[in-house]
């Protein structure tokens, strides 16, 4: 009965949010039973690496360059001052209006744009993924899969529907459709009180450590749980991670016990948010309005204001008073990666691939290797009919920081255009198993595999890969 309604919640959280079909294919790892010790640290990270694949055929993830590089690099300063086990964190943004934020086996940390919308500063974002960093830390994902009644299946489905109840607004029908189910699920799934204590101390701590404002983490709740108080369903944040003034005024207790702390936050977090919250509004116009306000849009500084306001002209097709806002920010405010990327929009928004790309490597002279200005330089090449040089700056990527999903998709795009089709197909098969389609990716290895006309080395590496992804799809259906 538990697993039956597990699978019926995830069918309608999925039907929300997903391509159709996906909720009728549901694969997820096996666990084994339940009983035992603890999951070891290398369970757990392939549990997570499998799951994660799962999510990502399942949930809208934000593709945005320069959001995905911010949030990792977010992730990555928090975690360097975490006692972290062996773990490779990954950080991704889903593209949900949600309030909301989730740790995975393995150390994959989801954070819905709605949390980054309603956020007011760099360190309440923070807050919320050290809170999240510190489950992983402490192994309260682990400890609680191996203490969980039932089979492992049953708790890795609990998990997989709560990511997907998460991605719902409360506001939506859809949430509305599976409330009454949601409690009973998010009861199994929840976290102890001490294990929530632990996290938010472990999280004050790592904010403090690393130069953030460990009070970021009781204002936000306190402004959150104010804010939200007489909804009739609170955020899905607040009903996984529950805020009582009790805990609100440990969490500042414990802020304050760290003493006085030098607080360095970046400019990006303000341009990040900016770039949403254009993205988010009803039309351009609107969104001109608002960033022209003379009282602080949205709650953003100067800077980010300004940012947003250039963003939404050039959105309502203005590129001239775009392109006036962002070299006023230029000489202002000094460089930074996305003014010059915004820069370059404007050019391609004009036609004028040649000066995006002399804008995009202007960038890259500045901060060389930056992912964002990297696959925005790759795609400007491609389009101005350079596949190689695209190619080259894509493989670069690739050996700097491993590949994801948009990397092996932009390598496969870069290499059939250079006409080296065999190596564009095992990149494409890459692609689709970052994605989670092991289906897809085995029918791209397949064909480099079985080619004569494909090189030995080309043949041998389809051979392993497809060996190593067959196995993984036989353990999510035994």
């Amino acid at each position: 009965m538990v697993y039956r309604a597990i699978v019926f919640v995830i069918a309608v959280a999925a039907g929300a949010i997903a391509p159709a079909g996906a909720a009728d294919d549901l694969r997820l790892p096996d666990l084994g039973s339940a009983a035992g010790d603890t999951l070891s640290v290398a369970e757990e990270k392939r549990l997570g690496r499998e799951l994660i694949r799962e999510v990502r055929r399942r949930v809208p993830i934000v593709d945005d360059p320069e959001l995905r590089d911010y949030v990792q690099d977010l992730g990555e300063r928090l975690v360097s001052r975490a006692n972290t086990p062996d773990m490779a964190y990954e950080f991704f943004v889903v593209d949900s209006p949600a309030i909301n934020a989730f740790a995975m086996p393995g150390g994959y940390i989801g954070i819905n744009r709605g949390l980054i919308e309603e956020t007011r500063s760099e360190s309440e974002l923070a807050a919320v993924m050290a809170h999240e960093i510190a489950h992983v830390t402490q192994r309260h994902i682990a400890r609680r899969m191996a203490n969980s009644e039932g089979t492992g299946l049953q708790t890795l489905g609990i998990i997989l529907a709560a990511i997907l109840m998460g991605t719902q607004d409360a506001q939506m029908g859809s949430a509305a459709a599976i409330g009454g189910m949601a409690g009973a699920i998010q009861q199994q799934l929840n976290y102890s009180r001490a294990h929530e204590r632990e996290a938010d101390n472990m999280g004050i701590r790592i904010l403090a450590d690393a130069g953030l404002d460990p009070e970021g983490m009781p204002r936000f709740f306190e402004r959150l749980a104010r804010a939200t108080r007489h909804q009739q369903r609170p955020p899905e944040f607040l009903s996984s991670h529950p805020v009582t003034e009790s805990r609100i005024a440990e969490s500042r207790a414990r802020a304050r016990e760290l003493g006085e702390t030098e607080t360095q936050e970046s400019t990006t977090f303000g341009l990040m948010r900016a770039k949403l919250l254009v993205a988010r509004a009803d039309n351009p116009e609107t969104a001109v309005r608002h960033f022209s306000a003379d009282e602080g849009a949205f709650g953003l500084d100067e800077t980010a204001k300004r940012f947003g306001l250039a963003l939404a002209r050039l959105e309502a097709g203005d590129p001239d008073r775009a392109e006036q806002g962002l070299r006023a920010l230029l000489e202002e405010q000094g460089e930074h990666a996305a003014f010059y990327i915004a820069l370059a929009r404007v050019h391609q928004e004009r036609g004028n691939d040649e000066a995006a790309l002399e804008t995009l490597q202007l960038g890259l002279d500045l901060y060389p290797g930056d992912y964002a200005l990297s696959i925005h330089a790759a795609r400007a090449l491609l389009r101005l009919d350079r596949p190689t040089d695209a190619r080259a700056l894509v493989r670069e990527q690739i050996r700097r920081y491993g590949g994801d999903s948009a990397l092996h998709r932009l390598h496969a795009e870069a290499a059939t255009e250079a006409g080296l089709d065999y190596e564009g197909m095992l990149a494409l098969g890459e692609h689709y198993y970052h994605k989670g389609d092991l289906r897809q990716a085995l029918e791209q290895l397949d064909r480099v595999a079985d080619a004569s006309q494909a090189d030995v080395q080309q043949r041998s590496r389809a051979v392993s890969r497809r060996q190593a992804i067959r196995e993984e799809l036989e353990r999510r259906e035994q």
